[in-house]
């Protein structure tokens, strides 16, 4: 039964050093960011605290996807791999497992990457520039055609004083809302052609009208090509067709360029990439923190057994850095809600998934999962013992995980439990209801019902008790000492239940002589006064504690809980009561089954009965006897200590492939 150690961590350091040991703790996944006032509140440091507005690996990522795009590789399917907790947005293949503290300073990657894009932003650019001026030139050639085909020369429109004539080009989009929007104005539009996802357009309109058309064009974005009309009126349009030629080849020329250069860097920019992906991933887990000046700050909660490893990594990888602790004991005096984080053996760990199905434990409370495991385990198997349905539970359990039907940690309870009626069914000599193919270990439900009984009463008995032992280990803990002792579920309750089981049994026995009845009435007398006396003696013991409130909420709370103690005791009957039940449902099938083996095709109905009265017995009487089970454990023993309402201890950690697992495997 563990509930781990935990404690608060701040991280204060230049950003850079935080930067890296935000990475170590991404790789360690034993690190849950909290906000720094937690620990920090009060201190000189919190009040200059401010919490960072932007990611500096933004810039430094745009650059790297843009030459990623020249180099025909674009950025990485969002669904391999993910940062828990943080973004949940999935990294690269290689971007993170071997990443070293040495590559990820921000100042030397800002470098590498200036150098990797600045000849490639220059080939970038003058592609632009090209395809801008092919587009302008073109634009001329075209509308000289048109005019031409017109018989109308450039010079005569460029210099009309009552015209005017508006080259440019403008999105596919944007040119429809310019055809609805001109329409209902003295506007005419001529499209020449389309390029690179562009429509380039010819705008006439009367002169006095030319204001209004230039705010029009601007309204819709349109790129206007301004000499245009005047290089026309001049004669340019000679020379328009070599021109055209020339950028045709300087554009290929072009595209080429930054393609090569960028294959030749390929490995270095992927490598580059991978790094930056990351950091700017791990940007999101320091964006829980601060920052003031060139400084940062990080806390968050994790294992205090980590935090030696945390100091040793600060101290080789981060000498400026300064790591504070604070245990989880002391911040939860201080009223600080602490994470809960369960460890238990491989066994028990999948029944934590009872317990989280309940409530988790808050940080100061028991981990019940231990003893939810044994006892889950026999109370199933109790109930539901038979060696056939055992393993046919475990196969169709199987089967549906595999089918993807049933969640991994329910199966994993599942086929346990499937193992307990296994072993059970073994005790009982029980095969899919036949206890003729092996001998009982132990004994047959139905011809030991006087045995069965008192053992299951007796099974409850002593998880009642332990129960109680729970709560009274929990409240010293607490140093509440007198809810500990004199209330009707501490020591005092648990000193009467024992005794007056006790009385019972030999009573019923007839083994008791007059004097030692009396003797047993006068103890119990004596306990059940301190019960109801239980504030009046916590006062007086324990300093000023009390039990509950007094009074005549005392008084009721005391009757409460003796019947309680009556009520949760005849609750185990039940592990007797669905054994027999088990065994009768299994009879009753092969009574069944016989009934129809006389009617025509009585062979094949019998086998049919018997296959189909089996599946209904390990479907529905499984399902309620996995709900019994539940109830025995939530109801009857959790309802004597367990109070939950933890809340989930979540790490940021790196989701490894399973390459990378094999690898560390």
């Amino acid at each position: 039964m563990a509930v781990v150690r935990m404690a608060g961590v701040s991280l204060v350091g230049p950003r850079d050093e935080i930067e890296a040991m935000a990475l170590g703790l991404l790789k360690a996944g034993d690190f849950e960011p909290m906000s720094p006032e937690v620990m920090l509140s009060g201190g000189r440091l919190s009040s200059r605290i401010r919490t960072p507005q932007s990611n500096r690996w933004d810039v430094l990522l745009e650059k790297l996807e843009r030459l990623r795009g020249l180099a025909g590789t674009p950025a990485p399917a969002p669904g391999r791999r993910a940062l828990d907790g943080a973004s949940g947005v999935p990294f690269p293949d290689n971007s993170f497992s071997d990443v070293s503290f040495s590559e990820i300073s921000f100042s030397k990657l800002e470098e590498r990457v200036n150098r990797l894009s600045r000849l490639a932003e220059v080939w970038r650019a003058r592609l632009e520039h090209l395809k801008m001026e092919y587009g302008r030139c073109r634009a001329m050639l075209e509308f000289a055609r048109a005019l031409e085909a017109l018989g109308l020369p450039p010079s005569l429109l460029a210099s009309s004083p009552c015209c005017r004539v508006v080259l440019g080009s403008l999105t596919g989009e944007n040119w429809q809302r310019l055809r609805e929007i001109a329409s209902a104005g003295p506007v005419l539009l001529l499209p020449l052609f389309e390029y690179e996802g562009r429509t380039t357009v010819a705008a006439f309109c009367e002169a006095s009208y030319s204001a209004a058309l230039e705010k029009l064009l601007a309204g819709v974005h349109m790129r206007v090509f301004e000499t245009a009309m005047r290089e026309l009126a001049a004669g340019g349009g000679a020379q328009l067709s070599d021109r055209l030629d020339f950028l045709e080849a300087e554009i290929g020329r072009c595209r080429d360029m930054p393609t090569l250069y960028t294959g030749e860097n390929r490995f270095e920019l992927e490598r580059l990439y991978g790094v930056v992906y990351a950091m700017q991933r791990v940007y999101s887990l320091c964006r829980m923190g601060g920052e003031f000046g060139d400084m940062a700050v990080v806390s968050g909660w994790m294992p205090e057994e980590a935090c030696g490893e945390l100091r040793a990594l600060a101290g080789r990888e981060a000498p400026h850095t300064v790591v504070l602790t604070e245990d989880g004991a002391s911040l939860e005096s201080k009223g600080t809600e602490l994470p809960t984080l369960l460890r238990n053996a491989p066994v028990a760990r999948r029944f934590q998934e009872i317990v989280r199905l309940y409530s988790l434990p808050s940080y100061s409370e028991l981990d019940p999962t231990l003893v939810v495991s044994v006892s889950f385990c026999l109370f199933f198997g109790f109930m539901f013992g038979d060696v056939g349905h055992g393993l046919a539970l475990i196969l169709g359990t199987w089967l549906m995980e595999r089918r993807g039907w049933m969640g991994r940690a329910l199966a994993s309870v599942m086929k346990v439990a499937g193992a307990s009626a296994v072993l059970f069914g073994i005790l009982y000599g029980s095969v899919f209801g036949s206890e003729e193919l092996i001998p009982p270990l132990w004994v047959s439900p139905m011809k030991h019902v006087n045995t069965l009984l008192p053992v299951a009463v007796g099974v409850g008995i002593a998880f009642l008790s332990l129960g109680i032992l729970l709560r009274i280990r929990s409240l010293a803990r607490r140093r509440e000492w007198g809810e500990a002792v004199f209330s009707p579920e501490g020591v005092t309750g648990l000193a009467f239940y024992w005794l007056a089981l006790a009385f019972g049994v030999l009573s019923l026995e007839g083994t008791l002589a007059p004097w030692e009845s009396r003797i047993f009435i006068a103890v119990l007398a004596l306990l059940f006064c301190a019960m109801l006396l239980g504030n009046v003696l916590a006062r007086s013991m324990f300093r000023g504690e009390s039990v509950d409130e007094g009074g005549v909420v005392h008084l009721f709370s005391v009757f409460h809980a003796l019947l309680n103690f009556i009520s949760n005791t005849a609750s185990f009957v039940r592990l007797a009561a669905f054994a027999l039940n088990h065994a009768g449902l299994c009879a009753a099938v092969f009574m069944l089954g016989q009934m129809v083996e006389h009617v025509p095709g009585g062979k094949v109905f019998h086998a049919l009965v018997l296959v189909a009265g089996h599946i209904v017995i390990i479907g529905l009487e499984g399902l309620i006897v996995f709900i019994q089970t539940l109830r025995l454990e939530y109801y009857e023993f959790f309802g004597k200590f367990y109070h939950g309402g933890g809340r989930e201890f979540r790490p940021v950690l790196w989701r490894r492939s399973a390459q990378e697992r094999g690898r560390a495997d």
